[in-house]
């Protein structure tokens, strides 16, 4: 697979899945435009980790969830990459709120950045994928969208969102070249460096193959539904969780 010339641009890449597939895509030849919502120093990480294995990437930072810093994050990318011809919408926000109390501030929080983060992003990267006759865009959720989580109804609700956002889009869009899928990640292993603890009987609970995802294990699947050998699929739902869920 060669994305020589692809601008991708991947959201929350500063660390974990997000950092895992910037990282793929630009192993691939793609030049990776490395979001984080205030972290810096996170993307640039990240970016430095490309450029030493030969990759180009710069950092942009932005709250996806606010549509101003999208647009103007959006606008920073095209004058100094090009236009976005690969987007992986990653970032998202997971916080526990009881429903009977929650506010109207914390429903509002979470369904910004899960699912008015990939509507601001396609939104903006679409009009230059029209221009170049073709583009990618990858949403990824997380299985509370189809199990339900106590605590969770705005994460549920958002994400679900997403997917049908994926739905609408991939048949509105196919036309002009451009394939909308939806990667729904299962139980993965994203703690940090420093805390490499290994997981305990609890983190696998019902997860067949007996252990938690790699970050890296969703990168591959971003790279193939990007690559020439997935041509033909759009406005599917791609699940990579162990066998935790069969849909």
């Amino acid at each position: 697979m060669n994305l020589k010339g692809k601008i991708a641009l991947v959201t929350g890449s500063g660390r974990n899945i997000g950092r895992a597939t910037a990282l793929k895509l630009a192993m691939q030849g793609a030049t990776v435009a490395v979001n984080a919502r205030r972290n810096e120093i996170e993307a640039r990480e990240v970016c430095e980790e490309i450029s030493d294995q030969g990759g180009k990437a710069l950092p942009f930072i932005a709250d996806i969830g606010v549509e101003a810093e999208v647009i103007q994050m959006i606008f920073q990318i095209e004058d100094s990459l090009g236009d976005v011809s690969i987007l992986v919408n990653n970032a998202g926000l997971r916080e526990s709120s009881v429903f009977a109390t929650m506010s109207t501030k914390e429903w509002r929080k979470v369904v910004s950045v899960n699912l008015d983060g990939p509507f601001f992003c396609a939104r903006a990267v679409i009009p230059g994928m029209i221009k170049g006759r073709w583009g990618r865009i990858i949403n990824v959720s997380g299985l509370n969208a189809f199990k339900g989580h106590s605590g969770w109804a705005h994460v549920s609700a958002s994400k679900m969102g997403a997917i049908g956002l994926t739905r609408a889009l991939s048949e509105e869009v196919a036309g002009d070249g451009i394939l909308v899928n939806h990667i729904v990640p299962g139980g993965f292993d994203t703690k940090r460096h420093a805390d490499k603890r290994p997981p305990n009987q609890t983190d696998i609970q019902g997860i067949p193959v007996g252990r938690l995802g790699n970050p890296d294990e969703i990168a591959e699947t971003v790279a193939f539904l990007v690559s020439e050998g997935a041509t033909y699929i759009t406005g599917q739902t791609i699940h990579v969780n162990g066998g935790a869920l069969n849909y």
